[in-house]
């Protein structure tokens, strides 16, 4: 044989088997409807031991939640904005949420915490003109959420939570975005404050890895792109264009979606992976009559969530020896 055709060979071999060994390399399942279009359902969230998923509806109107399976679908509560960045209690008991309401054309905002169990509903704030989303903090049943534009944080008792060996301390560390679009990371009484995102840049919606060592974020610049750096700042790296993005559970990679759009509305969306540090992009979905958007990870890493024209969808995922992009 050649020599230099067998040189080739081997290298096209060593790169087939580079790419498909990466961590990002898996096997997924069809997608399996668990709720009706007519629902209206988006933005699935696993409950901390993966038995239930708790979701909105357009608008963030209300919380509802299911089993993992579909079955079991109630109504939590029908408070609006209640579903913009609710989040499950460390013991998947309560759910905190921030709800909304008009008074004199202005829009107010106020934490409530809901019964998962029994579905009863209580506000622990009044109703503010600036308010951020819960978030929970610690075992205790602390949440925190920030009260102004210039990064304040309140912390409040929420809910008396039940102690569980399976389920990890919440990361204390939290992560803002001020009046000047910069993502900060702080401790939950606001001291130790690092900025983590580009100066130059103006950026959004940040979220903490699992571990609470890395911080996705989103940046206006470049039509909509997502990066990643480490909590004290450094290694900042851009993951290019995508939106609604989940860590997983081991704080390796990123879930997300990427849309089209004609200028007006999202034409097309499908789901990507990604790895923190930018490498090893996968396509997950490939389904142009499907707008598949909101991806969420189970806690044991083998399914994702999402909401596709109203409806609540689950595949498996699993390691595999498939290619990457």
């Amino acid at each position: 044989m050649n020599c230099r055709f067998t040189s080739l060979l081997a290298l096209a071999i060593l790169l087939g088997l580079l790419i498909s060994s990466g961590p990002t390399a898996l096997a997924r399942t069809e997608p399996v409807k668990l709720t009706e279009e007519k629902e209206g359902f988006i933005c699935p969230v696993f409950s901390p031991d993966g038995q239930c998923i708790a979701m909105t509806k357009d608008n963030w109107a209300g919380i509802c939640r299911m089993n993992s399976d579909g079955t079991g679908l109630e109504e939590l509560t029908p408070d609006p904005g209640a579903g913009y960045k609710f989040e499950w209690s460390p013991d998947g008991r309560h759910i905190a949420c921030r709800v909304e309401k008009m008074m004199d054309g202005k829009r107010y905002f106020a934490i409530k915490v809901v019964d998962v169990n029994d579905q009863t509903v209580r506000q622990i704030t009044g109703f503010r003109r600036s308010l951020g989303t819960p978030r929970w903090i610690s075992r205790d049943g602390t949440i925190v959420f920030q009260t102004d534009r210039d990064g304040a944080l309140e912390q409040m008792p929420a809910a008396d939570l039940m102690p569980s060996e399976t389920q990890k301390e919440p990361v204390s560390l939290v992560a803002s975005t001020l009046k000047d679009l910069q993502i900060w990371v702080s401790q939950p009484d606001g001291s130790e404050r690092t900025l983590v995102s580009d100066p130059d840049q103006r950026c959004f919606d940040a979220i903490l890895s699992p571990d609470g060592c890395r911080v996705c974020y989103s940046v206006l610049a470049g039509g909509g792109s997502m990066a990643v750096a480490h909590t004290d700042g450094s290694h900042r790296t851009n993951l290019g264009y995508g939106g609604n993005p989940c860590w997983s559970p081991d704080g390796e990679n990123l879930v997300y979606d990427i849309t089209l759009d004609d200028g007006m509305v999202i034409t097309g969306s499908d789901l990507y992976l990604i790895r923190a540090d930018g490498s090893g992009k996968t396509q997950l979905t490939d389904t142009p009559e499907l707008i598949e958007r909101w991806p969420n990870w189970s806690p044991d890493g083998t399914k994702i969530a999402f909401s596709a024209g109203g409806a609540i969808y689950v595949m498996t995922i699993t390691p595999s020896t498939s290619s990457a992009e």
